[in-house]
């Protein structure tokens, strides 16, 4: 169970931080596959609202982040009507605002409408994004490590320890004989006559004679 709380837990953590990793950097290549496409089409806002978040605990107990979503719908070059949904897009665009739509060439599932003014910005958002992610990542593993190799070893001594305590105080309690008590067989019992003790039987006296003084 403690193997359990301290290594599955800081694992999750770190493969979290990885996935993060992962896609911010493919977020920033289709991007850029989108920007140096040129097939560009013209869209509109279908929506737009914000998604805050808190990061201390209770309802506003910390420091907040709010991010623009967006869901647009364009047409392609073949007439294909495609909607998507993006997050970080512009403050001002608003729903019912026209936007210019780009995407990788053949690939209108991967259409954005950030424009490619916004490359430095994005590219800043995420190197900030993986420089976090990387601190975080690097520290569920450090604990992971120093767990096997400290932690894990002197949870193990300390345990052998009460139990060993534990084992002599269940054998101090554990009843036995009384003191003093003979354990074995009792010796000594006497195997001869005791000193001191007559070894002659005594005679018996003389029969008393008849009445009268006859012969006996």
């Amino acid at each position: 169970m403690r193997d359990v709380f301290f290594l599955a837990l800081p694992g999750l953590l770190a493969a979290g931080g990885i996935a993060g990793m992962v896609w911010a950097v493919v977020r920033m290549r289709r991007l850029n596959a989108a920007w140096r496409s040129g097939v560009t089409a013209e869209g509109v806002c279908v929506s737009a609202y914000v998604v805050t978040t808190s990061h201390g605990p209770g309802h506003g107990g910390g420091p907040s982040h709010s991010t623009w979503h967006h869901v647009y719908e364009f047409t392609t070059p073949e007439g294909e009507v495609r909607r998507f949904e993006e997050a970080g897009g512009p403050r001002t665009v608003v729903g019912g605002d026209r936007v210019v739509v780009r995407y990788p060439e053949g690939r209108p599932d991967r259409a954005t409408a950030i424009p490619p003014g916004k490359r430095t910005e994005n590219l800043f958002a995420t190197g900030c994004l993986l420089a976090f992610l990387t601190v975080f990542v690097l520290m569920a593993l450090s604990f992971i490590g120093f767990y096997l190799a400290v932690l894990r070893p002197a949870a193990g001594v300390v345990e052998e320890k009460i139990k060993d305590t534990g084992r002599q105080v269940r054998e101090s309690q554990r009843p036995g004989p009384p003191g003093g008590f003979p354990t074995g067989f009792p010796t000594g019992f006497p195997t001869g006559v005791p000193d001191g003790w007559p070894s002659d039987m005594p005679t018996p006296p003389p029969l008393p004679g008849p009445p009268g003084g006859g012969p006996r």
